[in-house]
């Protein structure tokens, strides 16, 4: 009777030790060492590679260039560059216009469309109203009363991205049988 008595709180001491063994075992897995030597090295630091597409201009060629105007962000470059010349493309073919400002009122802009398709002699101008948004440097026009009409033809819409240096005012005709036009700056 006394064997039985003495084994019995050994016993239940280590059923209430269990519990909290078997949790720290299973909740933390092996401890990281520093020092391990299979450990793999970290990799070197990756080496900068720059790739040059072409060499700048100098900077005593850009500020001689007169097609790149120094303009501050927000300002209406239509207000410095008051004509246009360029070409667009509709259904008689490449026609070259010339692009003439006469009115700059903070966003809004007032513009003559004078064109000329050389194949056939016909040529053309009608007045056009636009609004310029200089955070997009996106400027679109609409058409107005026309100046000089020749038979068969209709003015158009036109909306284009300025060019960050001001060298080219390029979009669409907005017209579903018209493309593209480019204008650069009159020298």
């Amino acid at each position: 009777m006394g064997t039985a008595n003495a084994s019995a709180p050994p016993r239940r001491s280590a059923l209430r030790r269990a519990p909290c063994a078997a949790l720290l075992l299973a909740a933390c897995g092996p401890a990281p060492t520093l020092g391990d030597p299979r450990a793999p090295e970290p990799p070197p630091p990756a080496e900068t590679v720059y790739i040059v597409i072409h060499e700048p201009p100098p900077a005593a060629a850009v500020a001689a260039d007169g097609w790149v105007p120094d303009e501050p962000r927000g300002e209406s470059p239509f207000e410095r560059t008051r004509t246009g010349i360029g070409d667009y493309d509709c259904p008689q073919g490449t026609t070259a216009m010339t692009f003439r400002i006469l009115r700059v009122q903070g966003d809004r802009i007032k513009a003559v469309f004078d064109f000329h398709h050389a194949a056939s002699g016909t040529s053309g101008k009608y007045l056009m109203s636009g609004r310029y948004d200089p955070e997009t440097r996106t400027a679109a026009f609409s058409p107005g009363a026309w100046l000089e009409r020749p038979p068969n033809y209709v003015t158009v819409s036109m909306k284009g991205d300025l060019a960050l240096d001001g060298s080219l005012f390029a979009g669409r005709i907005e017209h579903p049988e018209c493309g593209a036009f480019r204008l650069r700056p009159a020298g």
